[in-house]
Formats: C-alpha cells, sequence, structure tokens
C-alpha cells in the first residue's frame, strides 16, 4: 500500500465496528514523563491502532529505577524508557537544559529509522523536538495538551513569558492541537487567533454500573461508614490537604477519607492516619483496574485550589471516574468542574475552603438525594467515555489529511 493510496481512502474514513480503514503510519508519542499511569495516552494509542490508522505505535519516554526499558503493551505498541547519563545530574537549571537535549539526541538517534510519520507530543517543553522531528521524518505534528501549560501554578516571570512566546511561535507549525476542556479550547483559539481546537476529555471507557468493596475489605471500614475518596496526584495545589484537616476537625468516625495515589503528601497523609481514624491511605493502582477501587466508594472528592487559570479551566479524569463510578461528586468552584456537575445535578460545589466550611458542606451534601445524583453522575459518564471521546478524536485525525 502506498501514501497515494492513503489519501484517497481518507475520504470516505469512518471508523465504527464494521469498517476500519487501514493508513500505512509509524506513530511516536514523546513524553518526559516515566509512563507510569498515563491512561490518556494509552487510550489514545489503542484507539489509532485499532481505528486502522496506525499500525505502529512507539513510545519515547524516562527511564526510571524499577521500570522495563522496554516495555510492550500490545503487539503494536511500546514504550521505550531512556536511561539518561544525566539523569542523576544536579537539578540547576543548566543540567536541566543538559538532560533536555540529551533526551532529544536519545529520541532522534533511536528513531530515525522506525519511519515515523506522524509524531505527538504531550508537553510544551517538547515543542521544539516535536517541530524538528516533523521536519526531519516528513510526519504530521499532533500537539496534544494535557492541561493549559503556560498558566499553571508556579509559572512566573520570566519562565512564564519565555513558555508563552515558544508557545506563540512553534504552535503554528504544529498540524492539530488537541486540548482536555472546552474553556482551554476557547483560550487557545483566542489567544492565538488559531482554529479552535478539538477537545478530547480525559474520560474512561464505558463500564457497567457496579459496586465494589475493597477499601472496606482491605482497610477494616465499617459497613455504616461512608466512604469520601479522592484518588490521583498527592500533591499540593489540589485540595488534599484541605481535605485532610477537614476530617481531623470532625468529632465523629461516620464519614472517613480514603486517599488513593502517590505523590509529595504520601507521607503526611499516613502520619495523619495513624492518628486519625477517619483517614486512611490506599497506594495507587494501575489506570486498567482504578475503577474496581473507585466503585469501592460512596463519593468522590476533589478540591483543586484556585492558584492559576489552568486549573480553573481543568477537567480532570478523576471527575469521570468517580462518575463512572456511580460516585456523587463534591468540588471546587473551579468554572469547568463547577459547571458540569450543577449543570447536571450530579454533586455539589464547595466555596468555603475552611475545615469548617468543608465540614458544613459535607453534612449538608449527605442529607441530599445522594441515590438521584449517583444515577445522573453515572449518565453524564456514559455520555462522556472514552467511546464517545474516541470518535472526536477520530474525526480531528481525519481532517489531518483533508
Amino acid at each position: 500500500m502506498i501514501l497515494k493510496l492513503k489519501l484517497e481512502q481518507l475520504s470516505c474514513f469512518e471508523y465504527s465496528d464494521s469498517l476500519k480503514v487501514v493508513f500505512i503510519l509509524n506513530n511516536l508519542h514523546l513524553t518526559l514523563t516515566e509512563f507510569r499511569n498515563e491512561s490518556r495516552l494509552l487510550k489514545q494509542a489503542n484507539s489509532l491502532v485499532n481505528s486502522g490508522i496506525v499500525r505502529q505505535v512507539y513510545i519515547a519516554s524516562l527511564y526510571s529505577n524499577g521500570l522495563e526499558k522496554e516495555q510492550p503493551y500490545s503487539s503494536k505498541i511500546v514504550c521505550n524508557r531512556f536511561d539518561l547519563v544525566s539523569r542523576n545530574w544536579s537539578r540547576s537549571l543548566l543540567v536541566q537544559v543538559v538532560k533536555y537535549f540529551e533526551y532529544c539526541l536519545r529520541v532522534f538517534l533511536f528513531y530515525r529509522n522506525k519511519q515515523i510519520e506522524l509524531v505527538n507530543i504531550h508537553s510544551l517543553g517538547l515543542l521544539p523536538l516535536g517541530v524538528f522531528l516533523k521536519v526531519f521524518y516528513r510526519a504530521k505534528l499532533v500537539y496534544d495538551t494535557h492541561e493549559l501549560e503556560t498558566e499553571t501554578d508556579g509559572l512566573i516571570g520570566i519562565r512564564q513569558k519565555l513558555s508563552k512566546f515558544l508557545e506563540r511561535r512553534l504552535i503554528r507549525h504544529t498540524d492539530m492541537t488537541l486540548v482536555v476542556s472546552e474553556n482551554i479550547a476557547t483560550w487557545y483559539a483566542n489567544e492565538y487567533s488559531m482554529p479552535r481546537p478539538s477537545v478530547v476529555l480525559n474520560a474512561p471507557h464505558r463500564r457497567e454500573l457496579k459496586t465494589n468493596n475493597h477499601f472496606r475489605e482491605q482497610l477494616g471500614i465499617r459497613d455504616d461508614q461512608i466512604i469520601l475518596l479522592y484518588q490521583g496526584g498527592l500533591a499540593e495545589g489540589r485540595g488534599v490537604s484541605l481535605i485532610i484537616d477537614a476530617m481531623k476537625a470532625r468529632v465523629d468516625d461516620t464519614l472517613v477519607a480514603v486517599f488513593m495515589g502517590y505523590g509529595d503528601l504520601e507521607a503526611e497523609i499516613k502520619a495523619s492516619a495513624v492518628q486519625h481514624s477517619n483517614i486512611y491511605f490506599y497506594p495507587a493502582v494501575a489506570p486498567q483496574v482504578v475503577l474496581e477501587y473507585t466503585s469501592s466508594a460512596d463519593v468522590g472528592i476533589h478540591l483543586i485550589q484556585n492558584t492559576c487559570l489552568n486549573h480553573d479551566y481543568c477537567m480532570p479524569n478523576k471527575l469521570f471516574e468517580y462518575a463512572m463510578a456511580g460516585l456523587p461528586v463534591l468540588v471546587s468552584n473551579m468554572k469547568e468542574m463547577s459547571e458540569l456537575v450543577i449543570n447536571n445535578g450530579m454533586g455539589a460545589v464547595i466555596s468555603d475552603f475552611s475545615p469548617a466550611g468543608i465540614n458544613l458542606a459535607l453534612d449538608e451534601f449527605l442529607q441530599k438525594d445522594l441515590v438521584h445524583m449517583k444515577a445522573n453522575a453515572y449518565h453524564v459518564a456514559v455520555s462522556n467515555a472514552w467511546e464517545v471521546q474516541e470518535q472526536k478524536m477520530l474525526k480531528a485525525y481525519q481532517g489531518l489529511w483533508q
């Protein structure tokens, strides 16, 4: 099959179980993570392979002790983790630049004979490498922004100005941009006077509504206790400490909080769990089984704090994971999240982030019709499941060759 045939077939592209158009494309995804739990990238890779758009997906990431340097996820999807010589050097700015260029060089040399025809970058920092590989490989370049990177917490001053300059200059050289929320799509269109990017929500696969009991069985939580679940990154700015403080202030244990994930605040959670009977820690689980654990809780919570525009516009995957497990949710008053929750009657919004304010909101929430909110949450999850997002994504890929 030759490129001419691929382009002719694109005009009749339609992805369904009964029609799969096959293109001869090798696809390279670039990430500056260690590729541990990147469920979004894996879902995209599987969808691209299953649709027939690509025949082979390569994922370039960073190596860390205990991980496989080459990890196949299927016969057509393989992750290569690069063990940088500079990995254990200092974290000074100059050394970080050296590490970046070492990664770029290693990637270029490793994949230069793999006949790459489609390149996906998954962070702003990889835009220069993506543009270079696009030219060298004569490939299409997709910029898949997992967040609003130029407006993140802690990015200020000269670093923010440089990030904005880099994105503004290089985004015009990409062939397609994908974003994770409607407000982020609008921001890109307005900020860079560009066509509005396609929105592909970071939603889980459709799942039958069923409950499990992992937390009660493994953590010794009583049947009469209500389980409030926080799952995801245990880092500052995501409301983890706010929830901990609120749970410490409660006078009974009718409501318990389970924190499932990994990150910098793991030690704080474990220490709090030793001293308070209503706080529990559970380590992160693999993406393919995460919903089995999510459905072991009663209520989901995500109190990301309004420290930057990226947080205000975020639409985190955990919100849809809670909903797919049938959990009503409590969220902070961030624009994108709160609109989804309120407009669909699937939970409540918290504006007072003091321990007393959070506990008042929790107590009022638990007096509401949780059964009705549970049904609404699941309906929202099914309506926005990956099977729906996949169709939007594949339609966007079709436009690459039109």
